[in-house]
């Protein structure tokens, strides 16, 4: 009998931290991002939570949603966080990186992460199993179509 495993789809900034949390528990993880197979028409690399679009994460400052979110986040050990501190850019109270060390730092450590496995593969299905869906809103036109399938919504 196989090891237990949670199937987490999509690299991006919550499937990349939600891989690296469960994987942290001891949970074996498998997950699946669709870049370089599957290209989509924002993003330029194949590395892990890439940014698309803004540098900034928000604000730092803890008196604001956002900043008391990351800090809550880097007390619970985010990933994402961490290598947002290990790539940030002077932004004055906000938190902004380098795009590229960015995500290079994110790749680096979840490639470093023994209990997670990285399969460079587009999902078309929803898997059996435990399983996280963090696709966002470049989610492929196949998986978009079996999310609408099990949730009866049309405009996802």
């Amino acid at each position: 009998m196989s090891k237990p495993f949670v199937t987490v789809v999509g690299g991006g900034l919550a499937g990349s931290e939600a891989a690296w949390q469960i994987a942290r528990l001891g949970v074996p993880v498998r997950l699946y991002e669709m870049r370089p197979v599957r290209q989509t028409a924002a993003h330029v690399t194949d590395r892990l939570a890439e940014l698309v679009c803004s540098n900034s994460l928000g604000s730092t400052t803890q008196t604001k949603a956002p900043g008391l979110l990351k800090a809550e986040m880097t007390g619970l050990g985010s990933l994402i966080l961490e290598a947002a501190a290990g790539a940030a850019v002077p932004a004055g109270s906000s938190l902004a990186v380098d795009r590229d060390q960015f995500a290079e730092r994110v790749t680096t450590a979840i490639a470093g992460q023994p209990l997670i496995e990285v399969i460079r593969d587009e999902v078309t299905a929803i898997p059996e199993g435990p399983a996280v869906i963090a696709t966002g809103p470049l989610t492929s036109p196949a998986l978009t179509a079996a999310i609408s399938a099990i949730s009866g919504e049309s405009y996802l």
